[in-house]
Formats: C-alpha cells, sequence, structure tokens
C-alpha cells in the first residue's frame, strides 16, 4: 500500500510539471552590448548597467530596452519572444498550461541585443 501511495504521488507531481518549466526554466539570460562603451542600458524603464552587460530576467515579461549615453541618440528595441518548442512535451499530460502559467512556454529570441549609437549632431 505504501508502495502504492508514493508511486501515485510521484505521478501526479510529474503530471503537474510542465517541460519547459524544467527543461529550459522559467527564467533567461539576455545580453546587452553596443559599438560605444558604458551606454547605460535600461530594461522596462530600469537601469540595469552598462554595455556589456548581461542580466537574468523572468520569460515572458520584458518588454523593451533603452541604451543611452550622453552625445548620442537613444536606442530603443522591443525585446520578442519565440514559442519555446519544449513546452511541446508537456502538451500530453497538462496541455502546457503550467509553462503557458510559469512563462516558460516561450524565450526570448534573440538573447542578445546589439546596437550601433548614432551620434547626435
Amino acid at each position: 500500500m505504501k508502495k502504492l501511495i508514493i508511486a501515485t504521488c510521484a505521478s501526479t507531481s510529474l503530471l503537474l510539471t510542465g517541460c519547459a518549466t524544467v527543461i529550459s526554466g522559467t527564467n533567461q539570460t539576455l545580453t546587452f552590448n553596443s559599438d560605444v562603451e558604458d551606454v547605460n542600458v535600461y530594461v522596462d524603464g530600469a537601469l540595469i548597467g552598462k554595455t556589456p552587460v548581461s542580466a537574468s530576467f523572468k520569460k515572458n515579461k520584458v518588454k523593451t530596452v533603452m541604451f543611452q549615453k550622453e552625445g548620442y541618440s537613444a536606442v530603443t528595441r522591443e525585446i520578442t519572444k519565440a514559442y519555446d518548442k519544449t513546452a511541446l512535451l508537456s502538451l500530453f499530460w497538462d496541455y502546457s498550461t503550467t509553462d503557458f502559467i510559469t512563462g516558460a512556454a516561450y524565450e526570448y529570441e534573440p538573447s542578445a541585443i546589439y546596437v550601433e549609437m548614432p551620434v547626435k549632431e
């Protein structure tokens, strides 16, 4: 009886876990760089550092990145997402709902953003 309970609990926990959530995780590291050194990088309005910089973000949450430095025009880019195909693996047992809820069904694409800073005239 004890083995049956343990097996049932283990099976249930597997069924409630999304594949992308487990394999890819709910965070992703993004890298930002530019042709000019020490450019301020703002992700969704919050300063995260100066180029080159990398930071980890919750998947499916980040929208924009802005590069700004005195003497240069600011450059803003949308951060795009793509469907993480790993989430398809959990389609059979939970319809990928866990992956969608946690945001792991998506990934940032590309994970590295490089910009050329235009000089102000």
